[in-house]
């Protein structure tokens, strides 16, 4: 499907359906895709050698290449603006590379992230639902870009992340869940409710509970355990008892001398 297909199958069948999940008769009216962002932070992948001084302007060209070959666009480079000696920063150096894509570059962009990228990642189990920024855009992030069909593993020697942002035309998180999830994007369950429930639930039992013990207290139905006092003595009478079982072991050995004189 070209990019021409893909917009008109946004157009004609995507964007109504989404109307009618949201209550939007007005086609203009529903939420669409503004912009897709692919970008990468490049502070410690290029440094030269460990330097602080200088970028490694080699590693550069490639990670720029890297993203052209995945966007079909040309990257920005972005420089700093002013130096900070804690993050051996100097002012102009490149700190990120990005690309923004629009229009049927965005809807090629997402088509291929959901249906090729996404279910390569290793051990994937749905995207986050807490990625949402509260306007109604969403981030995500990849560890490794060799996940789009674009690039060949065989072929790349630096291996390295990305940071994709969905940009929409709606400020609302919901509306925007209800567009991404139309055109794809595979969400998890959404558990929040449930798991408010049952925490709900335990803490109403635990309440119950305490006020049933209350309750059996205040009635007398618990007696508090009280130590038991050891009638006086008792420690005296069984030192003594046990003193009497002993014998003493020179009666013990007189005995037998007297039954030999008893003999004789």
């Amino acid at each position: 499907m070209n990019s021409t297909d893909l917009s008109a199958t946004v157009k004609t069948e995507i964007l109504p359906k989404v109307g009618k999940k949201l209550g939007i008769k007005n086609l203009h009216a529903v939420p669409q895709i503004e912009k897709v962002k692919v970008s990468i932070g490049v502070g410690k992948i290029a440094r030269k050698d460990g330097s602080s001084n200088a970028m490694n302007d080699a590693l550069l060209e490639k990670i720029a290449q890297n993203i052209a070959t995945i966007t079909n666009q040309k990257p920005r480079t972005h420089l700093s603006r002013k130096a900070i000696s804690n993050f051996k920063l100097r002012q102009g150096m490149p700190i990120g590379l990005s690309a923004t894509l629009r229009g049927s570059r965005a809807l090629d962009f997402i088509c291929k992230l959901v249906n090729v990228a996404l279910p390569r990642v290793r051990d994937f189990r749905g995207l986050s639902l807490k990625s949402f920024d509260g306007h109604g855009n969403y981030s995500l992030g990849l560890k490794d870009f060799t996940v789009f069909p674009e690039v060949r593993p065989e072929d790349t020697d630096l291996v390295h992340g990305l940071e994709i942002t969905v940009c929409t035309t709606t400020d609302s998180d919901a509306e925007s869940k209800e567009l991404l999830a139309a055109l794809g994007f595979p969400f998890q369950k959404d558990t929040s409710k449930q798991e408010a429930a049952e925490e709900a639930r335990k803490k109403a039992e635990a309440e119950a509970q305490a006020e049933a013990e209350e309750a059996a207290k205040e009635a007398g139905l618990f007696e508090e355990d009280k130590p038991k006092e050891e009638p006086e003595g008792a420690e005296e009478g069984t030192a003594g008892a046990e003193g009497s079982d002993k014998s003493d072991p020179k009666e013990d050995s007189a005995k037998p001398e007297d039954s030999k004189k008893s003999e004789k």
